[in-house]
Formats: C-alpha cells, sequence, structure tokens
C-alpha cells in the first residue's frame, strides 16, 4: 500500500513538472516557422541553379579548359563536377571553334521552378534559368536558356547536370497544355 501512495505522490509531482515543460504554439507560429524555412530552401536551392547556369555560360578561353572546368566543379556535386568535366574534355576545341570571343560573359534573367523529388537517392529539383549574354555573344544568341537540376548534397545545393532533351520536352509539353486552358 506503501507503494502505491509512493507512485501516485511521485506521479502527482511529475507529471504536472514535465507539462509545465511543455508550451503550446500557435498554428501561426508554426504557419510562419514553415515558411520561413520553405522560402530559404527555394531560395538556396534557386541560387545554386543561378550559380550553375553562370558557371555554364561565363567562358572565359584565355584562362584556358582547365580554369573553365575549375569554375563549374565550384558550382556542381561532385556527380555534376565529373560529368562536366567530361563533356569539357570532349567539346573543348568545339566551343573554342565556335566562338570568336575570348570571354563570353551572362547575367541572370529569369529563374523557374520546375519540379522537385528524388533521384540516386537524392533530393534534387528542377529549373529553368535564362540568362542574358552581355559579352561576346553574338545578337541573336544573347538570350541563353539552361535547364538544371540541382541536388542538395552535405545540406547544400548544388547544379548536378543539364536536363536531357526529352526532359525539357517533357516540361515544354506540360507548359502548352497550361496555355491552351
Amino acid at each position: 500500500m506503501k507503494r502505491i501512495g509512493l507512485a501516485f505522490f511521485l506521479l502527482t509531482l511529475i507529471i504536472p513538472v514535465l507539462l509545465a515543460g511543455c508550451s503550446t504554439v500557435s498554428i501561426y507560429a508554426q504557419r510562419a516557422t514553415a515558411t520561413a524555412y520553405s522560402t530559404e530552401y527555394m531560395t538556396t536551392a534557386m541560387q545554386a541553379a543561378e550559380s550553375g547556369a553562370m558557371a555554364l555560360c561565363n567562358i572565359d578561353f584565355t584562362a584556358g579548359r582547365q580554369a573553365y572546368i575549375n569554375q563549374i566543379c565550384a558550382a556542381s556535386s561532385a556527380l555534376g563536377c565529373s560529368f562536366f568535366t567530361n563533356q569539357v574534355d570532349q567539346a573543348w576545341a568545339d566551343l573554342e571553334r565556335a566562338y570568336s570571343a575570348n570571354i563570353l560573359e551572362c547575367q541572370p534573367a529569369t529563374s523557374r521552378f520546375l519540379e522537385e523529388g528524388q533521384q540516386f537517392g537524392m533530393h534534387v529539383q528542377y529549373w529553368l534559368v535564362t540568362l542574358k549574354g552581355t559579352k561576346g555573344w553574338s545578337a541573336g544568341s544573347s538570350s541563353r536558356e539552361y535547364w538544371l537540376q540541382v541536388a542538395e548534397e552535405n545540406s547544400n545545393w548544388k547544379l548536378n547536370r543539364v536536363l536531357t532533351s526529352d526532359e525539357v520536352a517533357f516540361y515544354l509539353t506540360i507548359d502548352s497544355m497550361g496555355a491552351e486552358e
């Protein structure tokens, strides 16, 4: 009987102390916190997409192939760096022949979120980033579109890859369906 009385006494002391430590949070405070997190989350992913597009668009041919690769890798995930290194190694001579200017520069124009998901165990987002060529680009090709995937790697958003032509066609189809309505 003494044990039951002691247990009851302890419970009557412990439960109020535990409950006093818990405070209620209003739904408005919860929404504000979630909105702030969501806004920061999307902003950092968008900045990664824009940084990746800028790394791809700004080319200094006088600095050379390795400098361009380093610039891209600084904005890319490990997987992206490996992919882009291979692509630049294969296409560098063609790039040099294709442009008469020694330096190509761009500035951000618009960014549009397309979708998010999972790929190969990584959280990814898809973005369309439009840049305006400011130096070295011909007048007809000064608007540059980059359809990109960014991935969250070690809690940081990084450029992961450029979308395939099939993926771009998919998003263009979705856009055209929305325009018909």
